[in-house]
């Protein structure tokens, strides 16, 4: 069910009459995700451990969920071995929760299984003005180069 914005103007200054106007338009219900990714350390050292991090946030006003199927894939160079990965602070299990090819680099997660909070919205009491929160997920990928 999608909502309506109205906004209406009144124009009162050097005018007979105000002259309102007025426009309403439907709002548009869905995720709109964004993506950054990170590795760490830098440099890496031979056998050392790296971490990619991706930061997912949504700036939507509604939620990406196990029915939206969101999938984040990644061919890692140089290749990791001995993955870890977890979501939100939770340990993912290959097979289950992702998909990983030792011998590409290639890593995918299972459709569902990302998942990102709607944005949050507030208004300036003084201004009016309005600012956005988005809601933020974490994948965190490690292993040894």
């Amino acid at each position: 069910m999608e909502a309506t914005i109205t906004n209406t103007a009144v124009i009162t200054a050097n005018v007979v009459t105000p002259i309102t106007v007025r426009e309403t338009i439907n709002a548009e219900e869905q995720s709109l995700l964004t993506i950054t990714k990170s590795v760490s350390p830098v440099p890496v050292t031979e056998n050392g451990t790296l971490t990619y991090t991706f930061v997912i946030q949504n700036l939507g006003n509604t939620a990406a969920t196990e029915e939206t199927g969101v999938v984040i894939t990644d061919t890692f160079n140089p290749v990791l071995k001995s993955l870890t990965a977890t979501f939100n602070g939770t340990a993912w299990t290959e097979g289950a929760d992702y998909t990983y090819d030792e011998i590409t680099g290639m890593l995918a997660s299972v459709a569902g299984k990302i998942t990102v909070p709607a944005a949050t919205y507030t208004q300036d009491t003084t201004t009016g003005a309005w600012g956005i929160n988005p809601g933020v997920s974490t994948l965190v990928i490690s292993g040894t180069v």
